[in-house]
């Protein structure tokens, strides 16, 4: 077994520690933080795979970016104030569709032949090229999804102030 399995094998293991962390955590605030480190660990297998540029793009959109959103909306709403049911009577049937998942996945990952390629064989893309499909062909796509995020952040400053009998 090479240093590469080795240090992908402990990244997985805390991808997988931290996504159940982020599903069984009791506390959302908790439950982000544990997102946090499986966004971390995803970014950990690009730099394995030699793509540091995804790396660094995983870290600062979502590892920052979104989850700060998520952490503000928290934050500013009031979601402390409302019941909360974490046990419902659909939990079995969400058990069993969830290990149906996970055998399928499994499955797939045994039964799949996985690519042998020398990592030293694959060119780089340069970043100029990057910089150039991002802003020509995902222009659109950056523009909404920051229109998006901006009226999400509205929504929870709207909601993060006292009604007019609270004051």
């Amino acid at each position: 077994m090479s240093a590469t399995e080795i240090v992908f094998y402990c990244i997985a293991f805390f991808m997988i520690a931290s996504g159940l962390g982020v599903v069984l955590a009791r506390n959302i605030v908790h439950s982000a933080l544990a997102l946090i480190l499986a966004l971390g660990a995803v970014a950990g297998v690009y730099v394995i795979l030699t793509v540091e540029f995804l790396a660094l793009t995983q870290l600062v959109v979502y590892g920052a970016a979104v989850i700060m959103l998520v952490l503000f909306a928290l934050m500013l709403t009031r979601a402390r104030e409302r019941p909360q049911a974490l046990f419902g009577k659909n939990r079995p049937i969400a058990f069993v569709i969830a290990a149906g998942l996970l055998t399928a996945f499994i499955a797939g990952i045994v039964a799949s032949e996985w690519a042998t390629t020398n990592p030293d064989d694959i060119e780089p893309l340069p970043f100029q090229e990057i910089g150039d499909v991002l802003f020509s062909a995902w222009a659109v796509p950056f523009e909404v999804i920051s229109v998006v995020l901006v009226i999400a952040m509205a929504g929870a400053i709207l909601l993060s102030q006292p009604d007019q009998g609270e004051q």
